[in-house]
């Protein structure tokens, strides 16, 4: 993600090609949300085979119930099958491939006002859910 905020580009292999040029800050990986919101809610789609963002309400919701009380939130989710690095990877070109006209995963990825993420992959027959949380506090 930190490749795609800085002006690079994510490429199918997963290696980046890194042109920088963008004045966007590295997002910080949380532990926290990580595995206290991210995570659990990544199982909960992959064992629920489901792709939702309200399955346990809102990642508002789920951020709250965790300690984390800012409104500043956002969520992109990937839901895919298969080899578990393919499944990110493809979950991860598909949000920087969006471009700021085309959905809200690639403003997600790229709006300066979220500083931490939280990050759960869950693989459960087959299913592999990601899912990213944004936020800032």
């Amino acid at each position: 993600m930190n490749c795609t905020r800085q002006g690079g580009w994510v490429t199918s292999s997963g290696a980046c090609s890194s042109p920088g040029g963008r004045d966007v800050a590295p997002l910080v990986l949380d532990a926290g949300i990580s595995s206290r919101v991210a995570r659990p809610y990544a199982k909960l789609l992959a064992t629920s085979n489901v792709c939702s963002h309200f399955v346990d309400g809102t990642v508002g919701t789920r951020l709250s119930r965790a300690g984390y009380t800012s409104y500043d939130w956002a969520e992109n989710l990937g839901c895919r099958s298969g080899d578990p690095f393919a499944a990110v990877l493809g979950s991860h070109l598909f949000f920087q491939s969006e471009k700021p006209w085309n959905g809200g995963h690639y403003r997600n990825l790229m709006n300066p006002l979220y500083t931490r993420v939280g990050i759960g992959v869950w693989v459960s027959a087959g299913r592999v859910r990601l899912v990213v949380d944004f936020y800032r506090p």
